[in-house]
């Protein structure tokens, strides 16, 4: 039946005038106007189309994705209820249901919508990644979660701005090695072991390993090779030898847990259960994740870079060197070029590196690091998961390593992150410039 054929009369609303009373049309209409922020725009089409047609599935689907959205747990359960209601088997709405009453913390009523799943060959490993998930969930529930990430928060070894800014500025000062290295959902990846609880979140963790795989290196061809698969241990190393670790912080875990991320969930949380013996043995300090952008935004970069230590800098921009070494202040002692994540591709555009990061430009970067001493050099790491290595390295050599992750894309103009949406406060000249942070 089309869109035309569905067209009901008399529909004036504002909002639903906007989508030209075709139901297809205001389902896309709705989402345009939600991806804009204009959730109460988007909430007045689907209330219109779950009026006129209650017995389509999608704009009760997309009312409960709203709902969802906005925390009203009960009534996006209510609108995902009519959704399967209207259409039984419809994968995505089922898919997205088993999710929201996982996130609501009903996972009894997610496994009874998981056993509505058609049967099929084809939608076997989809429902086994489901299965663990809310296995996942039972094992690990938000509150277990919530309860490592504040032990992080609350311990004294977890550094603000200024304590980074400071630690940083005394092994430069000194001339001592130091490591700051930031975990987030694609070393969570890694971090998690398939066969753990005798592969009981196999499936799960595999496809959370493949597509990061396909996001930093555009396919996911290194998921079983084992050379890659014994770099794993080299970087799980690099994390009790680093001098700060940054993790996963409360407020991602809840949004994690909310929206029962099969990826979110288990990376996220296995970062923390790694590090969790950390807080009682060694000497590792902790921040948040996003302390790149914090070191950024607090004029601490700027002020790190501009003190008159050479710079080394890893990073996919060819101009990034160019563009620091026009800064006042700033020297660049030694500039190497890394492939793009290939997700990123279209955003960042060509880098001109030949190869793939892993296994060839991963080489030629870890022999040149390992051909000199770098004591005294500030290096700004910006290379994703391989990145942990070359600042492994470059602190064993002496240097200070950085890791500024998707900082180099926002100072090269590049936003690859929703976070970097304003690219106007992450310029190279950007962010405030408070005094130097006290030692």
């Amino acid at each position: 039946m089309t869109g035309a054929a569905l067209k009901p009369r008399g529909a004036s609303r504002t909002g639903w005038a906007r989508a030209g009373a075709d139901p297809v049309a205001a389902v896309r209409a709705a989402e345009a106007l939600r991806d804009r922020g204009d959730i109460l725009g988007a909430a007045a089409i689907m209330a219109e189309l779950c009026r006129l047609f209650p017995h389509l599935p999608y704009g009760w689907r997309e009312r409960a994705i709203l709902r969802w959205r906005a925390g009203d747990g009960s009534g996006a359960a209510h609108d995902f209820a009519r959704a399967r209601a209207a259409d039984p088997g419809n994968l995505l709405t089922l898919v997205q249901s088993v999710r929201q009453l996982a996130g609501a913390g009903r996972l009894d009523e997610a496994e009874t919508c998981l056993s509505a799943f058609p049967a099929t060959p084809d939608q076997a490993g989809r429902v086994e990644r489901l299965d663990q998930l809310l296995a996942y969930l039972r094992q690990h529930p938000e509150a277990e979660a919530m309860r490592l990430a504040m032990a992080v928060r609350s311990s004294p070894r977890h550094l603000d701005t200024a304590s980074v800014e400071a630690r940083i500025g005394a092994a430069l000062a000194g001339r001592q090695p130091f490591s700051l290295i930031r975990l987030g959902d694609g070393e969570g990846a890694w971090i998690s072991d398939p066969d753990e609880e005798g592969g009981r979140f196999r499936s799960l963790y595999r496809r959370n390993r493949k597509r990061i795989l396909r996001t930093w290196f555009g396919t996911d061809a290194l998921i079983d090779r084992r050379d890659f698969l014994d770099l794993r241990e080299r970087f799980l190393a690099t994390i009790p030898a680093a001098s700060v670790v940054g993790v996963t912080y409360p407020e991602r875990i809840r949004h994690e847990y909310g929206i029962a991320s099969p990826d979110g969930v288990p990376s996220c949380t296995n970062v923390l259960r790694h590090v969790a013996p950390l807080l009682h043995r060694g000497d590792t300090s902790f921040c948040t994740h996003d302390i790149h952008l914090d070191l950024h935004l607090s004029g601490a970069l700027q002020r790190l870079t501009t003190a008159g230590h050479p710079i080394g800098l890893i990073s996919c921009h060819p101009a990034l060197a160019a563009a620091l070494m026009r800064r006042p202040g700033i020297r660049v002692a030694a500039a190497l070029l890394v492939p793009e994540e290939k997700r990123f591709a279209a955003i960042i555009g060509a880098t001109g590196m030949p190869g793939a990061h892993y296994p060839d430009a991963f080489g030629r970067v870890t022999t040149r690091l390992r051909n000199r001493d770098w004591t005294g050099v500030l290096w700004l790491v910006a290379a994703g998961y391989l990145g942990k290595l070359y600042c492994h390295e470059i602190a064993a050599r002496g240097g200070v390593a950085v890791d500024i992750g998707s900082i180099a894309d926002a100072w090269s103009g590049k936003a690859t992150r929703p976070g970097l949406a304003d690219l106007a406060r992450y310029r190279l000249d950007g962010g405030d410039q408070p005094g130097p942070a006290k030692p």
